[in-house]
């Protein structure tokens, strides 16, 4: 485990605080834990547009208009099976 020591402006340590104390936590733990999902998101962020450059590079592309297009059938299908379980 490595420590790693920050500086905050006054106003978000003071929030940091109470956030931490309405979750009967530490502000250490809850910068860790946020930080362990920013690195995660990040990665999962990077890895998703890596796989998009990839599929553009190869041209599996879709136009403005296929992507309306299939959104406004999948808006309607979605509509026609809320009518139906009323």
């Amino acid at each position: 485990m490595v420590r790693i020591s920050v500086e905050l402006p006054d106003e978000v340590a003071e929030a940091l605080g109470r956030l931490a104390h309405g979750r009967q936590s530490t502000p250490a733990a809850l910068l860790s834990r946020w930080a362990e999902e920013a690195t995660a998101f990040q990665a999962e962020l990077d890895s998703r547009l890596t796989e998009g450059l990839a599929d553009l590079a190869a041209g599996r592309t879709a136009s403005h208009e296929e992507v309306m297009a299939d959104l406004q059938n999948w808006a309607e299908d979605l509509e026609a099976r809320h009518r139906d379980t009323r």
